[in-house]
């Protein structure tokens, strides 16, 4: 079965799902704050420096989420996804304002995403632009 077939309409709300992701973000920008180690600490760091410095905690809950994908841990498959997402967005909060205006270009140009200008490869299940880039597509 290809990943297009699989394709269905969300199951959670969408004031559940922005409501905890929110969440996630305020205790993200409180947990910053609260040790010392957020965007005020690389006021004068070039972004490619700060997430440099960071990288290899992404990199362990990466592999804790691989870990347990292959393990067929479902728990600990949603909980290790929870934390990539934390750490991630404790990279965009560590660059201030770079990582913010990072979030509203991607969010942008997500938005403008359509059927007419993008497909959904069926053995990735990565969205691709239809025009461009065809090497992707291979």
């Amino acid at each position: 079965m290809s990943i297009q077939q699989t394709l269905a309409p969300n199951t959670i709300t969408r004031d559940e799902f922005v409501d905890s992701v929110s969440r996630m973000a305020h205790e993200v920008w409180d947990f910053h704050n609260r040790w010392g180690f957020g965007s005020g600490m690389f006021a004068e760091t070039k972004p490619s420096s700060v997430i440099s410095g960071r990288k290899a905690i992404l990199d362990e809950e990466v592999r804790e989420l691989a870990e347990a994908v292959s393990a067929g841990q479902d728990h600990e498959v949603a909980d290790e996804s929870a934390d990539v997402l934390f750490v991630a967005m404790g990279h965009i909060e560590a660059m201030g304002r770079s990582g913010l205006d990072a979030v509203d270009r991607v969010t942008a140009k997500n938005s403008r995403k359509t059927e007419d200008t993008h497909a959904i490869r069926t053995d990735t299940g990565k969205l691709l632009p239809k025009a461009g880039k065809p090497h992707k597509w291979k």
